[in-house]
């Protein structure tokens, strides 16, 4: 279901689509900036990083709507490089949901024991 987005008086959805994109090169960079000394802070930074890619694809979503309106006289080639953008971005948060999913996995084998013997092969 699509949601509408208002936008403020004196304001194009490309400029407000924009501004959330900054902000979410900023939180993506904060992220990465993030500390992965341990499984669980790998974890914590790759959900992170899956969020704002999630936001991102979301804000691509909007464009893509606005772009195949009536308001929009863009031709066509450009909701097609939007529509892309937007995959990637969905891509990319599935990626770093399992990555933090396989850290998760390597913590709590550490914590509560990993019964598959990795030194000999077998399970223990």
């Amino acid at each position: 279901m699509l949601r509408e987005i208002t936008v403020p008086a004196g304001t194009t959805v490309p400029d407000l689509v924009e501004r959330a994109m900054l902000r979410c090169s900023q939180e993506y960079g904060e992220a990465l900036a993030l500390p992965s000394g341990s499984y669980a802070e790998q974890a914590h930074r790759a959900e992170a990083l899956a969020a704002v890619c999630e936001r991102r694809a979301r804000w691509w979503g909007v464009l893509l709507r606005w772009i195949f309106s009536t308001d929009c006289t863009l031709p066509w080639v450009f909701g097609a490089a939007v529509l892309d953008a937007r995959r990637r971005d969905e891509d990319d948060a599935r990626f770093w949901r399992s990555t933090a999913a396989d850290w998760h996995a390597e913590h709590t084998a550490r914590v509560i024991g990993d019964p598959f013997d990795r030194t000999s092969g077998r399970a223990s």
